[in-house]
Protein backbone atom coordinates (compact mmCIF):
# COMPACT_ATOMS: atom_id res chain seq x y z
CA UNK A 1 0.00 0.00 0.00
CA UNK A 2 1.34 3.27 -0.93
CA UNK A 3 2.49 5.90 1.92
CA UNK A 4 -0.16 8.23 0.35
CA UNK A 5 -3.25 5.90 0.29
CA UNK A 6 -6.11 5.89 3.18
CA UNK A 7 -7.10 3.12 5.29
CA UNK A 8 -10.59 2.14 5.25
CA UNK A 9 -10.43 -0.60 7.40
CA UNK A 10 -12.38 -1.14 11.13
CA UNK A 11 -10.16 -0.86 13.79
CA UNK A 12 -11.70 -3.26 16.94
CA UNK A 13 -10.28 -2.02 20.20
CA UNK A 14 -9.39 -4.48 22.89
CA UNK A 15 -11.85 -4.47 25.93
CA UNK A 16 -10.07 -2.10 28.12
CA UNK A 17 -7.82 -1.23 25.57
CA UNK A 18 -8.84 2.55 25.64
CA UNK A 19 -10.29 5.55 27.94
CA UNK A 20 -13.71 5.58 25.77
CA UNK A 21 -14.22 2.34 26.72
CA UNK A 22 -14.53 3.32 29.91
CA UNK A 23 -16.34 6.43 29.87
CA UNK A 24 -19.14 4.28 27.78
CA UNK A 25 -19.12 1.84 31.20
CA UNK A 26 -19.54 4.36 33.22
CA UNK A 27 -22.43 5.56 31.24
CA UNK A 28 -23.67 2.21 30.92
CA UNK A 29 -23.58 2.07 34.87
CA UNK A 30 -25.54 5.31 35.33
CA UNK A 31 -27.83 4.98 32.86
CA UNK A 32 -29.02 1.55 34.79
CA UNK A 33 -28.79 3.10 38.17
CA UNK A 34 -31.17 5.77 37.46
CA UNK A 35 -33.63 3.42 35.48
CA UNK A 36 -33.27 1.43 38.95
CA UNK A 37 -34.23 4.50 40.90
CA UNK A 38 -36.93 5.40 38.49
CA UNK A 39 -38.88 1.94 38.70
CA UNK A 40 -39.01 2.21 42.26
CA UNK A 41 -40.36 5.55 42.69
CA UNK A 42 -43.13 4.33 39.84
CA UNK A 43 -43.66 1.44 42.24
CA UNK A 44 -44.34 3.00 45.07
CA UNK A 45 -46.48 5.46 43.41
CA UNK A 46 -48.57 2.82 41.99
CA UNK A 47 -48.78 1.04 45.21
CA UNK A 48 -49.94 4.15 46.93
CA UNK A 49 -52.69 5.08 44.47
CA UNK A 50 -53.83 1.11 44.33
CA UNK A 51 -54.08 1.26 48.23
CA UNK A 52 -56.52 4.74 48.21
CA UNK A 53 -60.39 4.20 47.93
CA UNK A 54 -61.50 5.11 44.20
CA UNK A 55 -63.43 7.82 45.77
CA UNK A 56 -60.31 9.46 47.45
CA UNK A 57 -58.11 9.64 44.03
CA UNK A 58 -57.38 12.80 42.68
CA UNK A 59 -59.63 13.96 39.60
CA UNK A 60 -56.66 14.73 37.65
CA UNK A 61 -54.61 12.80 35.09
CA UNK A 62 -50.90 12.19 36.01
CA UNK A 63 -48.74 10.49 33.15
CA UNK A 64 -45.17 9.59 35.00
CA UNK A 65 -42.52 8.10 32.38
CA UNK A 66 -41.89 4.76 32.91
CA UNK A 67 -38.35 3.61 33.22
CA UNK A 68 -36.45 2.98 29.84
CA UNK A 69 -33.61 4.71 27.84
CA UNK A 70 -32.57 7.67 29.63
CA UNK A 71 -29.75 10.14 27.43
CA UNK A 72 -27.05 11.03 29.73
CA UNK A 73 -24.79 12.45 27.82
CA UNK A 74 -22.93 15.59 29.52
CA UNK A 75 -24.60 14.49 33.08
CA UNK A 76 -21.78 11.86 34.27
CA UNK A 77 -18.67 14.56 33.71
CA UNK A 78 -20.14 17.00 36.05
CA UNK A 79 -22.08 14.32 38.65
CA UNK A 80 -25.27 15.49 38.41
CA UNK A 81 -28.10 12.89 38.11
CA UNK A 82 -30.82 13.17 34.96
CA UNK A 83 -34.14 15.22 35.52
CA UNK A 84 -36.83 13.58 37.49
CA UNK A 85 -39.31 12.27 35.75
CA UNK A 86 -41.59 14.40 33.37
CA UNK A 87 -45.25 14.82 34.43
CA UNK A 88 -47.80 16.85 32.61
CA UNK A 89 -49.46 19.59 34.21
CA UNK A 90 -51.40 18.96 36.97
CA UNK A 91 -53.84 20.56 40.12
CA UNK A 92 -51.42 21.63 43.37
CA UNK A 93 -51.03 18.79 45.51
CA UNK A 94 -52.93 18.08 48.20
CA UNK A 95 -52.18 19.28 51.55
CA UNK A 96 -50.94 17.13 54.59
CA UNK A 97 -54.45 15.99 56.43
CA UNK A 98 -53.19 15.67 59.40
CA UNK A 99 -51.99 19.54 60.61
CA UNK A 100 -51.43 19.47 63.51
CA UNK A 101 -49.14 16.63 63.88
CA UNK A 102 -45.20 17.15 63.22
CA UNK A 103 -42.22 14.92 63.08
CA UNK A 104 -38.71 16.27 64.16
CA UNK A 105 -35.66 14.04 62.88
CA UNK A 106 -32.56 15.13 64.69
CA UNK A 107 -29.50 13.56 65.59
CA UNK A 108 -28.50 16.20 68.33
CA UNK A 109 -30.01 15.20 71.42
CA UNK A 110 -30.18 19.12 72.68
CA UNK A 111 -31.89 20.64 69.30
CA UNK A 112 -34.26 17.87 68.65
CA UNK A 113 -35.51 18.56 72.56
CA UNK A 114 -35.90 22.33 72.19
CA UNK A 115 -37.67 21.73 68.59
CA UNK A 116 -40.09 18.94 70.20
CA UNK A 117 -40.71 21.64 73.15
CA UNK A 118 -41.37 24.73 71.03
CA UNK A 119 -43.76 22.62 68.47
CA UNK A 120 -45.83 21.23 71.49
CA UNK A 121 -45.98 24.66 73.01
CA UNK A 122 -47.16 25.69 69.64
CA UNK A 123 -49.94 23.17 69.53
CA UNK A 124 -48.77 20.35 67.93
CA UNK A 125 -48.75 16.61 68.42
CA UNK A 126 -44.80 15.68 67.89
CA UNK A 127 -42.62 12.59 67.22
CA UNK A 128 -39.18 13.07 67.91
CA UNK A 129 -36.70 10.85 66.40
CA UNK A 130 -33.08 10.65 65.69
CA UNK A 131 -33.21 7.56 62.85
CA UNK A 132 -34.14 8.43 59.28
CA UNK A 133 -34.91 4.69 58.98
CA UNK A 134 -37.43 4.86 61.83
CA UNK A 135 -38.29 8.24 60.47
CA UNK A 136 -39.00 7.22 56.89
CA UNK A 137 -41.40 3.99 58.34
CA UNK A 138 -43.07 6.06 60.20
CA UNK A 139 -43.44 8.85 57.47
CA UNK A 140 -45.37 6.10 55.24
CA UNK A 141 -48.17 4.56 57.37
CA UNK A 142 -48.64 8.47 59.21
CA UNK A 143 -49.82 12.11 57.85
CA UNK A 144 -47.36 14.96 59.21
CA UNK A 145 -48.55 18.63 58.70
CA UNK A 146 -44.70 19.27 58.60
CA UNK A 147 -41.44 17.51 58.84
CA UNK A 148 -38.16 19.43 60.45
CA UNK A 149 -35.04 16.96 59.01
CA UNK A 150 -31.30 17.35 60.30
CA UNK A 151 -29.15 18.20 57.36
CA UNK A 152 -25.76 18.04 59.28
CA UNK A 153 -25.59 14.63 60.65
CA UNK A 154 -24.10 12.20 58.26
CA UNK A 155 -26.19 9.27 59.87
CA UNK A 156 -29.28 11.39 59.09
CA UNK A 157 -28.20 12.22 55.58
CA UNK A 158 -31.26 14.74 55.68
CA UNK A 159 -30.99 15.20 51.70
CA UNK A 160 -31.61 11.48 50.52
CA UNK A 161 -34.35 11.19 53.45
CA UNK A 162 -35.82 13.98 51.91
CA UNK A 163 -36.08 13.01 48.43
CA UNK A 164 -36.72 9.48 49.83
CA UNK A 165 -39.69 11.43 51.82
CA UNK A 166 -41.00 12.97 48.52
CA UNK A 167 -40.91 9.79 46.64
CA UNK A 168 -42.72 7.67 49.29
CA UNK A 169 -45.73 10.52 48.77
CA UNK A 170 -45.46 11.09 45.18
CA UNK A 171 -47.89 13.31 44.07
CA UNK A 172 -51.04 12.07 46.34
CA UNK A 173 -49.94 15.60 48.81
CA UNK A 174 -47.05 17.80 49.59
CA UNK A 175 -45.52 17.44 53.22
CA UNK A 176 -43.63 20.87 54.06
CA UNK A 177 -40.29 19.83 54.76
CA UNK A 178 -37.72 22.21 56.68
CA UNK A 179 -33.90 21.26 56.91
CA UNK A 180 -31.99 21.58 60.39
CA UNK A 181 -28.64 23.22 59.72
CA UNK A 182 -25.86 25.57 60.67
CA UNK A 183 -24.90 26.03 57.03
CA UNK A 184 -27.01 28.82 55.09
CA UNK A 185 -24.45 28.88 52.02
CA UNK A 186 -25.27 28.70 48.22
CA UNK A 187 -24.35 24.90 47.94
CA UNK A 188 -26.69 23.77 50.74
CA UNK A 189 -29.23 25.70 49.37
CA UNK A 190 -28.82 23.74 46.03
CA UNK A 191 -29.13 20.77 47.88
CA UNK A 192 -32.14 21.07 49.70
CA UNK A 193 -33.83 22.64 46.67
CA UNK A 194 -33.18 19.15 44.35
CA UNK A 195 -33.75 16.79 48.07
CA UNK A 196 -37.36 18.79 48.01
CA UNK A 197 -36.89 20.65 50.87
CA UNK A 198 -39.02 24.11 50.66
CA UNK A 199 -37.55 25.99 53.73
CA UNK A 200 -34.22 25.85 56.54
CA UNK A 201 -33.90 26.82 60.04
CA UNK A 202 -30.57 27.90 60.88
CA UNK A 203 -28.91 26.11 64.13
CA UNK A 204 -29.04 27.07 66.98
CA UNK A 205 -32.83 27.40 67.16
CA UNK A 206 -34.73 30.55 68.67
CA UNK A 207 -38.51 30.23 69.42
CA UNK A 208 -39.23 32.89 67.42
CA UNK A 209 -37.63 31.69 64.20
CA UNK A 210 -39.12 28.27 64.43
CA UNK A 211 -42.59 29.87 64.94
CA UNK A 212 -41.89 32.52 62.06
CA UNK A 213 -40.94 29.47 59.51
CA UNK A 214 -43.47 26.46 60.78
CA UNK A 215 -46.33 29.07 60.46
CA UNK A 216 -45.80 29.49 56.96
CA UNK A 217 -47.06 25.96 56.41
CA UNK A 218 -49.42 25.25 59.64
CA UNK A 219 -51.17 26.94 61.81
CA UNK A 220 -49.27 27.81 65.07
CA UNK A 221 -51.24 28.30 68.27
CA UNK A 222 -50.14 32.65 69.40
CA UNK A 223 -49.01 32.80 72.26
CA UNK A 224 -50.07 35.91 74.43
CA UNK A 225 -46.77 38.22 74.31
CA UNK A 226 -45.64 39.31 77.57
CA UNK A 227 -46.31 43.20 78.09
CA UNK A 228 -44.12 45.81 79.47
CA UNK A 229 -44.34 44.89 83.03
CA UNK A 230 -43.07 46.98 86.20
CA UNK A 231 -44.77 45.45 89.49
CA UNK A 232 -44.67 42.00 88.23
CA UNK A 233 -41.81 39.60 87.74
CA UNK A 234 -40.84 38.63 83.98
CA UNK A 235 -40.09 34.95 84.48
CA UNK A 236 -43.30 34.22 86.80
CA UNK A 237 -45.70 35.91 84.11
CA UNK A 238 -43.88 33.12 81.45
CA UNK A 239 -44.14 30.34 83.95
CA UNK A 240 -47.84 31.55 84.41
CA UNK A 241 -48.29 31.80 80.53
CA UNK A 242 -46.46 28.09 79.85
CA UNK A 243 -48.55 26.38 82.84
CA UNK A 244 -51.89 27.92 80.79
CA UNK A 245 -50.79 27.04 77.58
CA UNK A 246 -53.09 24.15 76.96
CA UNK A 247 -56.15 25.42 79.05
CA UNK A 248 -56.51 29.06 77.92
CA UNK A 249 -59.47 29.76 80.82
CA UNK A 250 -56.53 28.72 83.63
CA UNK A 251 -54.83 31.75 83.39
CA UNK A 252 -57.75 34.00 83.77
CA UNK A 253 -58.88 31.62 86.55
CA UNK A 254 -55.27 32.23 88.58
CA UNK A 255 -55.34 36.03 88.22
CA UNK A 256 -58.83 35.91 89.34
CA UNK A 257 -58.24 33.62 92.61
CA UNK A 258 -55.19 36.77 93.23
CA UNK A 259 -57.40 39.24 92.67
CA UNK A 260 -60.11 38.68 94.79
CA UNK A 261 -58.59 37.06 97.83
CA UNK A 262 -56.25 39.52 98.25
CA UNK A 263 -58.72 42.89 99.44
CA UNK A 264 -60.04 39.73 102.33
CA UNK A 265 -56.14 39.02 103.28
CA UNK A 266 -55.05 42.84 103.36
CA UNK A 267 -58.38 43.60 105.37
CA UNK A 268 -57.58 40.75 107.93
CA UNK A 269 -53.92 42.25 108.20
CA UNK A 270 -55.57 46.03 108.87
CA UNK A 271 -58.37 44.01 111.58
CA UNK A 272 -55.14 42.13 113.53
CA UNK A 273 -53.41 45.52 113.62
CA UNK A 274 -55.83 47.55 114.94
CA UNK A 275 -56.84 44.89 117.87
CA UNK A 276 -52.81 43.66 118.35
CA UNK A 277 -53.67 40.61 117.50
CA UNK A 278 -49.55 39.00 116.08
CA UNK A 279 -50.34 35.38 115.37
CA UNK A 280 -53.70 36.68 113.03
CA UNK A 281 -51.28 39.53 111.39
CA UNK A 282 -48.81 36.88 110.91
CA UNK A 283 -50.94 34.08 109.36
CA UNK A 284 -52.07 36.95 106.68
CA UNK A 285 -49.37 38.07 106.05
CA UNK A 286 -47.55 34.97 105.45
CA UNK A 287 -50.32 33.53 103.32
CA UNK A 288 -50.16 36.67 101.46
CA UNK A 289 -46.50 36.55 100.73
CA UNK A 290 -46.79 32.84 99.36
CA UNK A 291 -49.56 33.80 96.87
CA UNK A 292 -48.08 37.16 95.51
CA UNK A 293 -44.83 35.36 95.00
CA UNK A 294 -46.17 32.93 93.12
CA UNK A 295 -47.91 35.47 91.02
CA UNK A 296 -45.15 37.17 90.17
CA UNK A 297 -46.08 40.23 92.80
CA UNK A 298 -42.35 40.84 94.04
CA UNK A 299 -42.54 44.14 95.89
CA UNK A 300 -45.93 42.75 97.39
CA UNK A 301 -44.01 39.71 98.88
CA UNK A 302 -41.07 42.01 100.39
CA UNK A 303 -43.86 43.82 102.68
CA UNK A 304 -45.71 41.07 103.63
CA UNK A 305 -42.46 38.83 104.76
CA UNK A 306 -41.54 42.45 106.49
CA UNK A 307 -44.82 42.34 108.25
CA UNK A 308 -44.55 38.69 108.88
CA UNK A 309 -41.02 39.51 110.67
CA UNK A 310 -42.85 42.06 112.77
CA UNK A 311 -45.45 40.13 113.75
CA UNK A 312 -43.52 36.95 114.83
CA UNK A 313 -41.14 39.52 116.90
CA UNK A 314 -44.34 40.64 118.58
CA UNK A 315 -43.63 44.58 117.61
CA UNK A 316 -46.09 46.29 115.36
CA UNK A 317 -45.02 48.99 115.29
CA UNK A 318 -43.94 50.32 111.73
CA UNK A 319 -47.02 47.77 110.33
CA UNK A 320 -49.58 50.77 109.48
CA UNK A 321 -47.35 52.01 106.61
CA UNK A 322 -46.49 49.18 105.43
CA UNK A 323 -49.58 47.80 104.84
CA UNK A 324 -50.74 51.45 103.13
CA UNK A 325 -47.63 50.62 100.76
CA UNK A 326 -48.48 47.16 100.31
CA UNK A 327 -52.19 47.87 99.47
CA UNK A 328 -50.74 50.74 96.69
CA UNK A 329 -48.42 47.81 95.44
CA UNK A 330 -51.45 45.79 94.83
CA UNK A 331 -53.04 48.50 92.89
CA UNK A 332 -50.29 48.71 90.52
CA UNK A 333 -50.40 45.20 90.20
CA UNK A 334 -54.29 44.75 89.49
CA UNK A 335 -53.66 46.47 86.20
CA UNK A 336 -50.65 44.64 84.67
CA UNK A 337 -52.12 41.19 85.77
CA UNK A 338 -55.17 41.91 83.99
CA UNK A 339 -53.36 42.48 80.85
CA UNK A 340 -52.23 39.08 81.10
CA UNK A 341 -55.61 37.60 81.02
CA UNK A 342 -58.44 36.85 78.29
CA UNK A 343 -60.75 39.46 78.76
CA UNK A 344 -62.71 37.43 81.02
CA UNK A 345 -61.24 38.77 84.17
CA UNK A 346 -63.86 40.49 86.76
CA UNK A 347 -63.01 43.58 88.79
CA UNK A 348 -61.13 42.68 92.23
CA UNK A 349 -63.09 44.36 94.52
CA UNK A 350 -62.22 44.09 98.55
CA UNK A 351 -64.09 41.41 100.39
CA UNK A 352 -65.14 39.57 97.05
CA UNK A 353 -65.09 35.58 97.47
CA UNK A 354 -63.23 33.88 94.91
CA UNK A 355 -64.80 30.76 93.02
CA UNK A 356 -64.14 27.37 94.04
CA UNK A 357 -61.65 26.25 90.92
CA UNK A 358 -62.90 23.17 88.88
CA UNK A 359 -60.88 20.16 88.93
CA UNK A 360 -59.53 19.56 85.40
CA UNK A 361 -60.46 15.51 84.27
CA UNK A 362 -57.75 13.46 85.78
CA UNK A 363 -55.72 11.26 83.23
CA UNK A 364 -55.55 8.35 85.34
CA UNK A 365 -56.97 7.42 88.64
CA UNK A 366 -54.88 4.72 90.26
CA UNK A 367 -53.78 4.49 93.47
CA UNK A 368 -50.18 5.31 92.69
CA UNK A 369 -51.26 8.56 90.96
CA UNK A 370 -53.58 9.66 93.97
CA UNK A 371 -51.90 12.90 95.36
CA UNK A 372 -52.91 14.60 98.16
CA UNK A 373 -52.31 18.52 98.42
CA UNK A 374 -52.96 20.24 101.83
CA UNK A 375 -52.84 23.91 101.06
CA UNK A 376 -55.26 27.14 102.74
CA UNK A 377 -54.43 29.59 100.20
CA UNK A 378 -56.40 28.69 97.04
CA UNK A 379 -54.00 30.05 94.48
CA UNK A 380 -50.98 27.90 95.36
CA UNK A 381 -53.71 24.88 95.69
CA UNK A 382 -54.97 26.14 91.94
CA UNK A 383 -51.41 25.86 90.70
CA UNK A 384 -50.71 23.08 92.27
CA UNK A 385 -53.32 20.88 91.33
CA UNK A 386 -53.07 21.99 88.27
CA UNK A 387 -49.52 21.02 86.90
CA UNK A 388 -49.99 18.04 88.91
CA UNK A 389 -53.27 17.22 86.74
CA UNK A 390 -51.29 18.04 83.55
CA UNK A 391 -48.64 15.46 84.71
CA UNK A 392 -51.32 12.50 84.81
CA UNK A 393 -51.86 12.85 88.86
CA UNK A 394 -55.29 12.77 90.27
CA UNK A 395 -55.54 15.40 93.13
CA UNK A 396 -57.20 15.22 96.37
CA UNK A 397 -57.09 19.28 97.41
CA UNK A 398 -57.81 19.95 101.15
CA UNK A 399 -57.87 23.37 103.33
CA UNK A 400 -56.59 22.61 106.99
CA UNK A 401 -54.31 19.89 108.37
CA UNK A 402 -57.49 18.09 110.12
CA UNK A 403 -58.76 17.37 106.66
CA UNK A 404 -55.32 15.75 105.68
CA UNK A 405 -55.08 13.76 108.50
CA UNK A 406 -58.84 12.44 107.85
CA UNK A 407 -58.14 12.04 104.34
CA UNK A 408 -54.85 9.88 104.80
CA UNK A 409 -57.01 7.77 107.32
CA UNK A 410 -59.62 7.22 104.80
CA UNK A 411 -57.50 6.77 101.35
CA UNK A 412 -54.28 5.47 100.27
CA UNK A 413 -52.01 8.51 98.44
CA UNK A 414 -48.85 7.90 96.58
CA UNK A 415 -47.40 11.19 98.13
CA UNK A 416 -48.78 14.17 100.44
CA UNK A 417 -47.90 18.06 99.96
CA UNK A 418 -48.26 20.00 102.79
CA UNK A 419 -47.94 23.74 103.80
CA UNK A 420 -46.59 24.37 106.96
CA UNK A 421 -49.30 27.25 108.11
CA UNK A 422 -52.81 25.91 108.07
CA UNK A 423 -55.68 26.25 110.68
CA UNK A 424 -56.57 23.29 112.70
CA UNK A 425 -53.31 21.42 112.96
CA UNK A 426 -50.18 23.20 111.41
CA UNK A 427 -48.07 20.89 108.99
CA UNK A 428 -45.48 19.69 111.14
CA UNK A 429 -48.46 17.96 113.44
CA UNK A 430 -50.28 16.73 110.42
CA UNK A 431 -46.28 15.23 109.21
CA UNK A 432 -46.13 13.48 112.60
CA UNK A 433 -49.21 11.94 112.39
CA UNK A 434 -48.99 11.06 108.98
CA UNK A 435 -45.37 9.38 110.45
CA UNK A 436 -47.26 7.60 112.76
CA UNK A 437 -50.22 6.11 110.77
CA UNK A 438 -48.54 5.06 107.75
CA UNK A 439 -44.81 5.25 108.75
CA UNK A 440 -41.87 5.84 105.67
CA UNK A 441 -44.73 4.59 103.28
CA UNK A 442 -46.18 7.63 102.00
CA UNK A 443 -43.43 10.57 100.85
CA UNK A 444 -44.51 13.82 102.21
CA UNK A 445 -42.99 16.90 100.55
CA UNK A 446 -43.52 20.15 102.00
CA UNK A 447 -43.67 23.55 100.19
CA UNK A 448 -43.38 26.06 102.23
CA UNK A 449 -42.94 30.03 102.45
CA UNK A 450 -40.48 29.48 105.58
CA UNK A 451 -37.47 29.21 104.34
CA UNK A 452 -34.94 29.84 107.78
CA UNK A 453 -32.66 27.15 108.44
CA UNK A 454 -34.56 25.66 111.75
CA UNK A 455 -37.69 25.00 110.22
CA UNK A 456 -35.74 23.44 107.05
CA UNK A 457 -34.25 20.63 110.02
CA UNK A 458 -37.29 21.03 112.04
CA UNK A 459 -39.24 18.87 108.79
CA UNK A 460 -36.44 16.79 108.13
CA UNK A 461 -36.25 15.57 111.74
CA UNK A 462 -39.53 14.66 111.57
CA UNK A 463 -39.51 12.31 108.68
CA UNK A 464 -40.17 14.94 105.65
CA UNK A 465 -39.10 13.70 102.39
CA UNK A 466 -38.57 16.84 100.21
CA UNK A 467 -39.00 20.49 101.48
CA UNK A 468 -39.38 23.50 98.63
CA UNK A 469 -39.45 26.97 99.00
CA UNK A 470 -42.39 29.59 97.67
CA UNK A 471 -42.60 30.66 95.14
CA UNK A 472 -42.10 27.43 93.44
CA UNK A 473 -41.71 26.49 89.81
CA UNK A 474 -44.79 23.77 88.88
CA UNK A 475 -42.31 21.74 86.54
CA UNK A 476 -39.46 21.16 89.29
CA UNK A 477 -42.84 20.25 91.89
CA UNK A 478 -44.02 17.61 89.33
CA UNK A 479 -40.00 16.43 88.85
CA UNK A 480 -39.72 15.77 92.33
CA UNK A 481 -42.84 14.03 92.89
CA UNK A 482 -43.03 12.05 90.14
CA UNK A 483 -39.74 10.59 91.70
CA UNK A 484 -40.32 10.38 94.73
CA UNK A 485 -43.63 7.93 93.55
CA UNK A 486 -41.11 6.23 91.61
CA UNK A 487 -38.45 5.73 94.47
CA UNK A 488 -41.69 4.69 97.10
CA UNK A 489 -43.15 2.30 94.21
CA UNK A 490 -39.52 0.11 94.18
CA UNK A 491 -39.06 0.43 98.15
CA UNK A 492 -42.73 -1.16 98.04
Amino acid sequence: MSSGSEYTGNFEAHPGSGPDTKTADARERLRQRVDELLGKCNKIADQKRQAEPATMRPDRLTLVARPGPVPVAGLASVGVPPAAPIQEAREAPEPAPNSHRALVLEGNPLHRKVLVRALEKSGFEVDGLDSAEEALEIFQRTPFGIVLIDCDTPEINGFRTAASMRAIEGDARHTPLVGLTGNAGQSHRMERKAAGIDNYLLKPFRRDRIDAVVSRYAPVRELRPVPQLISLDKDRVRELQDLACDDPGLLDELIDLFLTSTPQLIDQMRRATEDEDGPALRRAAHTLKGSSGQIGALRMQDICATIETLASTGSLVGVEPLLSELSLAFTRSVGELRSLGNGSLPGAEPGGTPAEPTQRPPKDTAKSNEILVAEDDMLIARFLSSSLNAAGFHVTHVRDGRAAVDAVHTKTFAAVILDINMPEMDGYQVLAEIRAMVGENTPVTIISSRHQEQDILRAFDLGVDDYLTKPFNPSEVVARIRRLVRHSSLRS
